[in-house]
């Protein structure tokens, strides 16, 4: 949640961090058992004012989404530097700057968008992060990186 409350300055508040804890939650439980098993578990739907607030403070990180997405890709590494040896860009050189970084981190991020923009609950979330799941699974993804991203987002 750094790159978010880093985005959001002052207007980061405990509402807006419970929020994003719960809908990153819901998505956690649906693509942890998928990365480990290839199922998912369905959670419940997220209350009307929790969905509000993650549009609200999305909409104002999707501003500068491109800077955004770059802090959120070099916290999650700094947080598993391990991590980055998922990545064909590995071994770059200057990686907050190079292009593969920041198409990925981009493409992390607008994908993250879109499932706020689109999905009102992890029912209809479920198929795309089934999917997600097992592409990033045979990738090396593995459940704990999910606790990493939430830190990181």
């Amino acid at each position: 949640l750094w790159t978010l409350e880093q985005g959001l300055g002052e207007l980061w508040t405990s509402d807006v961090r419970e929020a994003w804890e719960e809908v990153y939650g819901t998505v956690q439980s649906v693509m942890e058992p998928a990365l480990v098993q290839g199922l998912a578990a369905i959670a419940a739907e997220a209350p009307r004012d929790t969905k509000a607030l993650v549009e609200e403070s999305w909409a104002l990180v999707e501003k500068d989404l491109d800077a955004q997405a770059v802090k959120f890709f070099m916290r999650m590494v700094e947080i598993s530097p391990a991590s980055l040896q998922l990545f064909s860009f590995k071994d770059a050189k200057d990686l907050p700057n190079h292009p593969s970084v920041r198409r990925h981190s981009m493409l992390v991020l607008r994908s993250i968008g879109e499932l706020i923009a689109t999905e009102t609950d992890a029912a209809e979330m479920a198929p795309a992060l089934e999917s997600m799941a097992e592409r990033h699974a045979s990738y090396g993804v593995i459940a704990e990186h999910l606790d990493v991203m939430l830190e990181a987002l």
